[in-house]
């Protein structure tokens, strides 16, 4: 029994039921999803009080965020932001 199974070529045109190879290329970062937020930025991009986010954060429901350097500032990338708000829905914040 071979064990080696060799992956099934994409074709090379497009219509609904196949696609091509370009379509399946990862998604390109932008330096907008690394850019590093405030706890402030991002209370006032969800429009939710400093006490809220806190809350999340010590109940871990809110988006992750570290804290710089050990003792440093607590920092939350963009792209970590945007997808809690896509895994929390509609108007969970």
């Amino acid at each position: 029994m071979n064990r080696h199974v060799r992956p099934r070529k994409l074709a090379a045109t497009t219509d609904r039921h196949t696609r091509t190879r370009a379509d399946h290329r990862p998604h390109r970062r932008s330096a907008r999803d690394d850019e590093w937020l405030t706890v402030e930025q991002v209370c006032d991009e969800l429009q939710v009080s400093r006490r809220t986010f806190d809350r999340w954060r010590a109940r871990r429901t809110g988006p992750r965020c570290v804290r710089l350097g050990g003792n440093g500032p607590v920092r939350i990338k963009r792209c970590w932001l945007e997808e809690w708000i896509d895994e929390s829905g509609p108007g969970a914040a």
